[in-house]
């Protein structure tokens, strides 16, 4: 199966290509304001330089936020607009669910006990978009749902949960 995913819903937009779970290529772009011109190219890009087509591809799949309005719009916008064009189905992703996923490529193959992963992104004015998981080693499990949160009452939830907590 092939998976197109992409994220424009930060500061940073990026694109990938999965195949049967595996990342066969990416392309990361910090451009603040101009993802509605660099990401259909930079989805070009990626299925060009492994040799892949949109016909090839079975799924689309797309930030749904939290993050940039604007930003969450031009993603779905333009993965509706493909899904339409070829008859591939969407799927959305929490940006921050995708987020904590980074937990496995950075934790030790062994977790002898269950930690939490506090996913955040900068919501400005003093809060955060933020997600708390459990990670046992295997499974990430969600703890809250996507929130916009204070930074206080976000450190206050965390030094409650009496568990190591690990930031992405």
């Amino acid at each position: 199966m092939l998976i197109l995913a992409f994220d424009s819903s930060a500061t940073t937009a990026s694109v990938a290509l999965l195949e049967d779970g595996v990342t066969i290529a990416s392309s990361h772009v910090y451009n603040k304001l101009t993802h509605s011109e660099k990401l259909l190219p930079m989805i070009d890009s990626v299925l060009g330089f492994v040799g892949k087509t949109m016909d090839e591809v079975s799924l689309i799949s797309v930030s749904s936020g939290p993050g940039s309005f604007t930003g969450v719009r031009i993603g779905v916008s333009c993965a509706k607009g493909l899904s339409f064009a070829k008859n591939i189905p969407v799927a959305g992703v929490s940006t921050l669910e995708a987020l904590a996923e980074n937990v496995r490529l950075f934790s030790p193959c062994t977790i002898m006990e269950e930690i939490y992963v506090c996913a955040c992104m900068d919501a400005r004015r003093n809060e955060l978009y933020n997600a708390v998981f459990s990670y046992d080693g295997k499974e990430i499990k969600r703890v809250t749902q996507d929130r916009a949160i204070s930074c206080e009452k976000l450190e206050e939830e965390l030094c409650s949960f009496g568990k190591r907590v690990v930031g992405r």
